[in-house]
């Protein structure tokens, strides 16, 4: 999965860099204290097209590629092409998608989540 972000195509990653950046991003602070459980949040920001989370979610996930966005007018940049070509519910769904493709991030999806991936994959070997 890419976004385009100044003429190139960067690659959207999942690994344990971004899932770390993401909990942070994503998670709770109490009384000054930051307790994680972003990635708890993550799916239904995603399924809701949060456009704040989004944006954390793009920014973690292209932190990897060094011209990646980082300051807040370059990811409106890349959040203006995303609602222009797909919408933020459709980019949301995408990112689920990804993250049930991988054995590291498949158990944030929720059961239901699980069972229709599977049912599809499951109609896809039958045909």
């Amino acid at each position: 999965m890419h976004i385009n972000f100044n003429g190139r195509e960067i690659q959207l990653v999942f690994g344990l860099r971004t899932l770390t950046e993401i909990d942070r991003e994503l998670g709770f602070e109490i009384e000054g204290a930051s307790l994680g459980e972003g990635l708890e949040m993550l799916i239904p920001k995603l399924q809701s097209g949060n456009i704040v989370a989004l944006s954390k979610i793009v920014k973690a996930a292209t932190s990897h590629d060094k011209k990646s966005p980082g300051t807040f007018e370059e990811l409106e940049e890349v959040l203006d092409g995303i609602a222009e070509v797909q919408g933020f519910d459709s980019f949301g769904e995408q990112i689920i998608e990804e993250l049930g493709k991988r054995p590291m991030t498949r158990s944030l999806l929720p059961d239901d989540l699980q069972e229709e991936k599977e049912e599809k994959k499951e109609n896809l070997e039958t045909v």
